[in-house]
C-alpha cells in the first residue's frame, strides 16, 4: 500500500499514529485522497475513511468483531 506521506486530508503524523497503534494488524496508507487500511491476516476488504479518526474507528470495530494476529508478518 503506497501513501507514506498524505498530501491533503490530514497531516503525516496522523499516518504515523494510526500505524503506531494498529500497524501490527493493518497496513495502512493514504491513496487517491481516502485513508485505508487492510488486515494484515487478508480477511475482509479494504476499510477506507475521508479523514483519519473515521478509519480509526472503522478499524476499531473491525477488530472489535475479528481480532487479527498480531504476530503476521
Amino acid at each position: 500500500m503506497s501513501g507514506d506521506s498524505p498530501v491533503c486530508g490530514g497531516q503525516p503524523d496522523e499516518l504515523d499514529e494510526l500505524r503506531h497503534h494498529w500497524g501490527s494488524a493493518y497496513d495502512i496508507g493514504y491513496e487517491a485522497g481516502q485513508w485505508v487500511a487492510q488486515r494484515r491476516d487478508a480477511k475482509g476488504g479494504t476499510l477506507a475513511g475521508p479523514e483519519p479518526g473515521e478509519l480509526r474507528e472503522k478499524i476499531a470495530a473491525d477488530y472489535l468483531a475479528a481480532p487479527v494476529p498480531r504476530d503476521l508478518p
